[in-house]
């Protein structure tokens, strides 16, 4: 049933579009298009438009009437994010000489995250319709801005969404792998002001922020703190003429934990060590912490979970729990009260300029898509 030549197509048609966080723009058209000349209702989210103003784009949701003796079960959720990360624009994509891998030509991202995701739904929509298959009303949800802090998932308009329960493609793995937890996220920002002066005549009446920065950055737990915990700092700026001493430098860090504690405890040692580095040059610290994501981890128990694996078990496939430390569109969803899991959706090495589409599993992944819908 599954069209392996058009998933492909559509795929590699869908990561030529551009749209970094806050530009999805282009992709959210290129939905609406399709699925509005398919008949189907196309909604944009108004309340994520208002949330997220400096997107150019708001959600999209797309609503499709169930079919046959499914037509009345409970409404599906399929959702995928619609932004990538940076360097995104331009990719030019290419089938690997062995036909087992889709690759960019390695200046940017190829974006298969989330790509995959939405060629997936797309894919499933076609299979479903030609096929004239049964299947329970289905509602597919293309996000905003996940890559930079699921503000999409967070801001959804609730009241347009009828859906209790999701299936977010957006995870490496084959068939059979569910990510049933993800980790508490922290934001931490801030600037080092320390004392400018003439680098040439009086530097030792100078304080230098980015000095400052530099001692305590040697001093922290940085990266891979340990099996629950990573930390990573994205962004230092300090910009001045090389005469000067720097007098301020501003930094961005995240801190991500699968135990709570722990990345209390993580963001607490980055502040006490940019505290204590302050205190001997004697440079003042101005710096806060926001928490963004909470930890969870699905019980055996939960629903959206127990339909995946029964899915699993009839179709043979292994299933493969896994809790993450990366974040996903889950968390904001169960913030708004609809139960998810998330599945693989086919990609590897996101992130990388060495991401890959892994064709196989890409396929054999909307293969099982179409089980858990129609079967």
């Amino acid at each position: 049933m599954l069209n392996k030549e058009r998933a492909i197509d559509k795929f590699m048609e869908l990561v030529q579009i551009d749209s970094v966080s806050l530009n999805e723009k282009n992709v959210a058209i290129y939905l609406k298009n399709h699925f509005e000349t398919l008949g189907y209702e196309v909604l944009e989210d108004q309340v994520s438009i208002k949330a997220v103003p400096q997107s150019n784009s708001g959600n999209i949701l797309v609503r499709v009437p169930g079919r046959g003796n499914k037509k009345n079960d409970d409404i599906i959720i399929l959702q995928a994010h619609m932004d990538t990360v940076e360097p995104g624009n331009g990719v030019k994509p290419s089938i690997t000489d062995d036909g087992m891998y889709i690759v960019s030509d390695g200046t940017t991202i190829l974006g298969a995250d989330d790509k995959a995701g939405i060629a997936q739904i797309l894919e499933v929509e076609a299979v479903l319709r030609e096929n004239e298959l049964s299947h329970p009303p289905l509602e597919f949800l293309f996000t905003i801005a996940e890559e930079i802090g699921l503000l999409g998932a967070f801001n959804l308009d609730t009241s347009i969404i009828k859906g209790k329960i999701a299936y977010v493609l957006d995870g490496g793995g084959g068939p059979g792998t569910a990510i049933i937890g993800g980790p508490d996220f922290y934001d931490i920002s801030g600037t080092i002001t320390g004392k400018a002066s003439h680098a040439g005549v009086a530097p030792e009446k100078g304080i230098s922020s980015i000095q400052v920065m530099a001692d305590a950055i040697s001093k922290m737990k940085l990266l891979k703190v340990d099996e629950d915990t990573t930390s990573n700092i994205g962004r230092v700026i300090c910009d001045y003429p090389t005469n000067v001493v720097a007098e301020v430098t501003r930094f961005d860090m995240e801190v991500r934990s699968l135990d709570a504690q722990k990345a209390i405890d993580q963001v607490k040692h980055i502040i006490d060590t940019l505290q204590a580095s302050c205190d001997a040059f004697g440079a003042t610290l101005d710096v806060k912490s926001s928490k963004s994501l909470s930890a969870y981890k699905h019980s055996e128990d939960n629903k959206v979970l127990g339909l995946y694996k029964k899915m699993c078990d009839k179709h043979n496939l292994k299933y493969n729990p896994v809790v993450v430390r990366g974040g996903t569109d889950v968390s904001g969803l169960m913030e708004n009260g609809i139960d998810a899991i998330a599945l693989a959706a086919g990609g590897e090495f996101a992130h990388e300029l060495n991401e890959r589409l892994i064709i196989d599993e890409f396929m054999d992944n909307i293969q099982q898509l179409i089980w858990l819908i129609a079967d």
